[in-house]
């Protein structure tokens, strides 16, 4: 028995490691927060990138977050660290209006390093929703700066990419962060660029262009696909995010055991 309590607790430190940062101490943010509301993924459509087809990105990206936050409870439900989940149900587009419109800082390499949360907006929805907190899942355009390699690994550039990163805070009833996911930390959501190394390696020359990503492609990306017995899955972009997030604010077992 004791040998399996230490494995355990080998273990849980690594299996823990979620992404984001709590702003507060961990144990004050779960004394804290006990109902927590989500709201729909936002989209930045105030946000740059170099796409040639901008708009019609934008909008791709807005069909494809309808409804998604219900996933995202699901997936926070199953981590069982709260008292209660509660999905907010508000216009997309006039919440990201009022509460994303005082804009965004960006780090040194772009990335953005978190919005500057509209406090009215936040304390209106936390008090009209009966929440300790809420969850703010935004999707936006970025100009970052990053090595990428090719297919085989062998080849590598270092340059300036756009893509859809996404980012997420949960913001109390006062308006102060107390979790963020952004920086180096905000998930790539969607590549909108792509160098193209095979194009340089059969014209012999040492310079690779950067590409854009065709509107077809990236609507397959952000695609439902049904399984063979024709139930229709998360996309995996989303999977992938919505299990980053959960695992980043959702308790362990060695937290639960410490109350």
């Amino acid at each position: 028995m004791k040998k399996l309590l230490l494995a355990l607790l080998l273990i849980l430190p690594l299996a823990a490691c979620g992404s984001g940062v709590y702003k507060i101490p961990k144990q004050e943010y779960q004394t804290k927060v006990q109902v927590l509301g989500v709201l729909p993924i936002l989209v930045d459509r105030a946000s740059g990138v170099d796409y040639p087809q901008a708009e019609a990105l934008f909008d791709l990206v807005e069909r494809s977050t309808v409804e998604k936050e219900k996933y995202l409870v699901d997936k926070l439900k199953e981590k069982k660290g709260y008292f209660d989940i509660r999905p907010i149900s508000l216009n997309g587009g006039l919440v990201a209006m009022s509460l994303i419109g005082n804009g965004r800082k960006h780090d040194a390499k772009g990335y953005p390093a978190g919005y500057l949360f509209d406090t009215a907006t936040v304390v209106e929805m936390a008090r009209s929703h009966v929440v300790d907190a809420v969850l703010i899942v935004v999707l936006s355009g970025e100009k970052v700066t990053e090595t990428r390699r090719s297919r085989t690994k062998l080849e590598s550039l270092n340059t300036q990419y756009s893509d859809i990163l996404a980012t997420a805070a949960v913001v109390d009833r006062s308006g102060n962060v107390l979790w963020q996911m952004n920086g180096p930390e905000a998930y790539q959501f969607l590549q909108l660029q792509y160098p193209d190394f095979d194009e340089a390696y059969f014209n012999r020359t040492d310079y690779v262009k950067v590409k854009d990503i065709t509107m077809s492609g990236l609507e397959r990306v952000l695609a439902e696909d049904p399984d063979r017995d024709g139930v229709r899955h998360l996309p995996g972009v989303y999977a992938d995010l919505f299990s980053e997030i959960a695992a980043g604010i959702s308790p362990n077992l060695l937290d639960v055991l410490r109350r």
